[in-house]
């Protein structure tokens, strides 16, 4: 006769056996990851949200899928965050060369656009490579080499061009085409078995009139030509759209209008023929009563149709996470600031199957999350030298409503932040040196040549000019907001509520101590 004991043990190694054959199972069915980055790109430009625009896959996403509807990114232009996307990290752990060389340990950081990938730290896609992965790279990068992007290129081994040179002229369009694959080449170690449709930065860093324009058909067809290639293992791809970024989308010669064989790797003399034309993106745009400036929203719509279309054609739609997610607000709104329309983006999920159609999470959950959920969701452990800054999420993608975090950290340039669910604090803090400079009268200057009474929080006046203008606290050192009763953040209501502020820059020291010689004001004092 079996004891109540025996009867316990056996149990507990049946209940062992059997999570160990889940688990198994599970790690040999790792999801493939489609992580979908645009650029700049504000609510306004989505039909799910609110948008006057026709983006019917994407609202697609939002109906058969999840949406995080508190979803942030924790610093507001193109590096940083797209850095902590792919590390886990807040960019203001950076230890990139020209990260490091601006801002030595001991420095107040000025986080911006020189965050890059280290090529001897962890990222997601080196540990996902080492767990039989197959990572794939395409699209706009600003993550690594930024001596090279505005730097000397001869210096560098690229080979120069005039701005005005013909890319169909042979010779040049040769050029072009060894550069590209220089950068391929770069990308490379960085944890990406192929890299293609590559762009260092911005369209502008191509160094050429004529490319630089928008091309969601060259990149699309690279993803196409990964996904062809990958899909009998497990694949990560990160597929990175120029797309909302300027030069501006809307106006015809950089968007829809432009030769759609200028590329970022010259010109091409055969084409792509992977999504719709563009004449079909203008006609369906205006059959659905739209002006032709609002064309640009449908074509990327079409961008992410074709990648969803081609899962579903290899038969992978029930094995494949897609994720859909701008690396910050639009210029226009909260671009390189601290304010939500800069943080806050929408984060869409879809895995058929997996994740429950029309769900929503609408706690607080951020770029940094991303890289230790993924890692969590696919069974992979981080090494212990792994510095990781986020926390998983996974919970979260099948149906969970339990909060993850109760405050989130932000920073952007000489600002740091931190947001709860109700409120948000922003402190402006300028280093020693510069607050000398202020407090001598020095005069600042804006991208015109104008006066102004205090320096921008980014070096990018241009950046720092928009983003003053469209709010009208940009300047005050301290700041805070009700997100329930004010969530487009006009009021500032530090004086007015002294308790929570005081319980946020509490909160915002505490966070601030975890950055090791990083000083900001009183903060670390």
């Amino acid at each position: 006769m079996i004891t109540c004991l025996a009867k316990l043990t056996l149990f507990s190694l049946l209940i062992s056996v059997f999570s160990h054959v889940a688990f198994a199972d599970r790690g040999a069915k790792q999801p493939n990851i489609i992580l979908i980055i645009t650029d700049d790109q504000s609510w306004d430009t989505l039909g799910f949200m609110g948008g006057n625009v026709l983006t019917p896959h994407i609202d697609k996403m939002a109906a058969d899928g999840l949406y995080l509807t508190d979803f942030n990114v924790t610093s507001t232009v193109c590096s940083p965050s797209r850095y902590s996307f792919l590390t886990g990290r807040y960019a203001g752990n950076s230890r990139g060369e020209k990260f490091m060389k601006e801002h030595p340990v001991g420095d107040q950081t000025q986080v911006e656009n020189i965050g890059e990938l280290e090529p001897n730290l962890w990222n997601l896609p080196k540990l996902l490579q080492q767990n039989g992965y197959k990572t794939g790279f395409v699209g706009k990068s600003h993550l690594i080499h930024h001596e090279w992007i505005n730097g000397n290129w001869e210096k560098a081994g690229f080979e120069p061009y005039a701005q005005n040179a013909d890319p169909r002229k042979p010779e040049v369009n040769a050029k072009m085409r060894r550069n590209h694959q220089k950068w391929c080449e770069a990308m490379k170690p960085f944890g990406f078995d192929f890299v293609d449709g590559y762009y260092s930065a911005n369209l502008k860093e191509l160094r050429n009139d004529a490319l630089n324009v928008h091309n969601l058909d060259w990149t699309v067809a690279k993803a196409i030509d990964f996904l062809d290639q990958s899909r009998e293992e497990p694949f990560f791809l990160y597929f990175s759209t120029t797309l909302h970024h300027g030069p501006a989308p809307w106006v015809n010669k950089f968007g829809m209008g432009a030769d759609p064989r200028m590329t970022g790797e010259g010109f091409v003399k055969e084409g792509f023929d992977v999504i719709p034309t563009r004449a079909d993106v203008r006609r369906r745009n205006r059959e659905a009563g739209l002006k032709d400036n609002k064309a640009f929203a449908l074509w990327l719509d079409d961008g992410v149709g074709t990648i969803i279309d081609k899962v579903e054609s290899l038969g992978l739609m029930e094995d494949t996470l897609i994720l859909f997610v701008p690396d910050h607000g639009s210029y226009r709104h909260g671009k390189a600031t601290l304010h939500d329309y800069g943080m806050r983006v929408p984060m869409l999920c879809l895995w058929k199957g997996k994740i429950r159609p029309g769900t929503e999470y609408d706690e607080i959950v951020a770029n940094i999350d991303l890289a230790p959920t993924l890692l969590d969701l696919c069974g992979i452990e981080a090494p212990a030298d792994y510095q990781i800054d986020g926390v998983s999420f996974k919970d979260a993608l099948f149906g969970s409503q339990k909060p993850v975090r109760e405050i989130l950290f932000g920073e952007m340039g000489h600002s740091r932040g931190v947001k709860t669910k109700d409120w948000k604090y922003i402190a402006v803090r300028y280093p020693d040196d510069l607050q000398r400079k202020i407090d001598n009268g020095f005069q600042f200057k804006d991208f015109r040549g104008n006066p102004i009474k205090l320096p921008f929080l980014t070096r990018n006046s241009h950046l720092g000019h928009f983003a003053a203008e469209k709010n009208p606290h940009y300047f005050d050192a301290d700041q805070l907001y009700s997100l329930k009763n004010d969530p487009e953040e006009t009021v500032n209501l530090f004086k007015r509520n002294p308790e929570v502020a005081a319980e946020l820059q509490k909160a915002l020291a505490k966070e601030l101590a975890k950055f090791v010689d990083r000083p900001f004001g009183e903060f670390t004092r």
